[in-house]
């Protein structure tokens, strides 16, 4: 076979190629196209319906909630006369129109139950809508009865703000209600479903072969990441492809499944609507463009071959080395244009390969330079896991500091209580002695540690404090900034409470930080409560609020330093932590009692006489 007859088939074969690939573009972008607009449809359509099903919700409960206000009805179910209710509960059913009508008293035990008008037995015990109104509150959902579904409001029924019984109203969902639906979401079928059952639906299943079983078989009825979800799903039949969004009406309470709404369109059939004009215009233009490629060829193969053969004789010539070789073709056509290039590009690449041995010398020494950056990188990362080593082990230090510092110093006391007790001539009383220094100087080095890593350390200088009058003190001197954040206090001091022996200006920075933290509690004003006590050899001072309180995930942490609710620019939650060391350093504890919206209560316990002092005094 010649030489054009390949480049003309080769050429046929990329036409080819290129229209069938064209050809799956066109149809993958209309489908993507009618896809992507059935997805934001989908998606408008389930607000509009979700939209629409609240408002409805909305509606019934309030209708309810005005019917639950009247006094005849309220009086009838506090007297628990069943054939009263259920008189009146005929009227109501008749003025209201409503499907279903159920009267409870306040024990959920039913009084009247009409369904359609007629009386009816109804399991409400499990009734997530009855049991909230048993609860002072109203709420909204949907019953299945039988093999019909119905909106329902449950409301209470309120004496003297007391919960005496609770009315549920109810309207069944009907066909004709689905085909409203169909129409204010842009002729979308519409699917209300039961669990794995399609109780009402807009769709013909006869014209739809296996959507029925595709839709109660799949599982996509009862997957609750689909009801909850405003994510497009993609089901597939035997002769169709399905994009739908769905939501759930009501939370499973029984094997039953959710009740949920589907909102499906069918992309097949449209598809086919917009692909049948595309293909047919598509497939004259696909004639045309081969007819005049297969001229164009021709034309291109002839006049390839004459200076193919000059070409192929450059490229042999570059190829052993001879790069000043120079192509003979004369013409102004595309080859000739390409035998001037080629010898530009062995003039170029001869350039080319001389810049290249120059550049590799340039990256050896970049590569030099890149290492020894990098070599002090790995030393500044070094560095820093050092100092963050060291931080953590600063912190760690000063807790082993503390907890060691309780055991060493009632050591010590052990030891200076037994060598005042022994007599000088005591055999091993030297052994005693030096023990005692020993623990002495532990005692002083855990001490240093502490005045390093904690800045709330209480000096061994202490001075007996009376603490009624250093709330006295702290109430009185912030009592203007209180009463302008409308915040009243209330003192309850124990009279004639002792004494205990501390740091006067350290206690008064724990008390003021804990009446500061209550004034940021509460922000609308409120009580702040602070008492004394004398209790089992303490003295214990309470300061509580009304404030908002503190989450109970908080409160294990409240006291560990850098921790805070507050803002950035409120503080840097240091305070607690603080407070808890100078009381620690006290001998006392403090905690806290609290709930959310309940406010907060701390409480500082001190004892009435320091370690040290009893062991001294022994």
């Amino acid at each position: 076979m010649k030489f054009r007859f390949k480049i003309l088939l080769s050429i046929w074969g990329v036409v080819l190629s290129l229209l069938v690939i064209t050809f799956f573009i066109i149809n993958y972008w209309t489908r993507s196209r009618i896809e992507d607009a059935f997805s934001e449809q989908l998606q408008n359509n389930r607000s509009t319906l979700n939209g629409i099903v609240g408002l409805e919700a909305e509606i019934l409960s309030r209708g309810c909630q005005v019917i639950a206000e009247s006094p005849r009805l309220r009086a009838v179910v506090e007297l628990q006369d069943p054939k009263t209710a259920y008189q009146l509960s005929q009227e109501l059913n008749q003025t209201t129109a409503s499907d279903l009508l159920v009267l409870t008293d306040r024990r959920g035990k039913v009084l009247v139950q009409l369904v359609h008008g007629q009386r009816m037995e109804v399991d409400v015990a499990g009734r997530a809508s009855v049991q909230q109104a048993l609860r002072s509150g109203s709420n909204a959902d949907v019953w299945s009865l039988g093999n019909g579904l119905f909106r329902v409001s449950s409301v209470p029924l309120l004496i003297d703000r007391e919960v005496v019984g609770t009315l549920t109203l109810g309207f069944a969902i009907t066909g004709e209600e689905l085909a409203r639906l169909k129409q204010w979401t842009n002729n979308s079928e519409i699917v209300l479903a039961r669990g794995r059952t399609i109780v009402l639906s807009t769709i013909n299943f006869s014209n739809h072969n296996g959507l029925r079983e595709s839709l109660e078989t799949s599982g996509m009825l009862v997957d609750p990441a689909r009801l909850d979800s405003t994510t497009v799903f993609k089901l597939k039949t035997p002769d169709d492809v399905f994009l739908g969004t769905a939501f759930q009406l009501n939370k499973p309470l029984n094997a039953a499944g959710p009740i949920n709404y589907l909102i499906i369109k069918s992309t097949e059939r449209e598809l086919s609507r917009s692909l049948n004009p595309i293909l047919g215009t598509f497939g004259v233009i696909s004639l045309i463009f081969l007819a005049l490629t297969t001229l164009i060829g021709h034309a291109v193969s002839v006049g390839m071959t004459r200076p193919i053969n000059a070409l192929v004789q450059g490229t042999t010539e570059v190829s052993k080395g001879n790069y000043d070789y120079v192509i003979a073709v004369n013409g102004r056509d595309e080859l000739s244009f390409l035998a001037q290039r080629f010898g530009d590009m062995s003039r170029s690449l001869k350039e080319k390969i001389s810049e290249l041995g120059r550049l590799n010398q340039d990256l050896v020494s970049r590569n030099r330079d890149l290492d020894e950056t990098l070599q002090q990188l790995k030393e500044a990362q070094e560095e820093l896991v050092t100092s963050e080593r060291l931080a953590a082990t600063g912190k760690l230090t000063a807790q082993l500091a503390h907890e060691i510092n309780n055991p060493i110093h009632n050591i010590q006391s052990c030891l200076k209580t037994s060598l005042g007790r022994l007599p000088a001539e005591t055999q091993g009383r030297e052994l005693i002695e030096v023990a005692y220094e020993e623990i002495t100087r532990m005692s002083k080095l855990t001490r240093q540690l502490l005045d390093f890593y904690r800045t709330s350390f209480v000096p061994e200088e202490t001075s007996p404090v009376d603490l009624n009058s250093l709330v006295k003190e702290i109430v009185q001197s912030f009592g203007d900034e209180l009463s302008k954040n409308r915040i009243d206090v209330k003192l309850h001091l124990a009279a004639g409470l002792p004494v205990v022996r501390g740091s006067m200006d350290k206690l008064k920075q724990v008390f003021l930080n804990l009446v500061l933290n209550a004034r940021d509690a509460m922000p609308q004003g409120g009580l702040l409560r602070i008492g004394t006590i004398r209790e089992n050899g303490f003295v214990k001072v309470s300061i509580g609020d009304s404030g908002v309180g503190i989450p109970r995930e908080n409160l294990d942490r409240i006291f560990d330093a850098f921790f805070t609710t507050k803002s950035k620019v409120s503080g840097v939650g240091l305070g607690l932590s603080v407070s808890y060391g100078i009381i620690s350093q006290h001998r006392g504890t403090i905690h806290v009692t609290s709930a959310t919206g309940e406010g907060s209560t701390f409480v500082v316990s001190l004892p009435l006489q320091l370690p040290e002092e009893r062991s001294t005094s022994v």
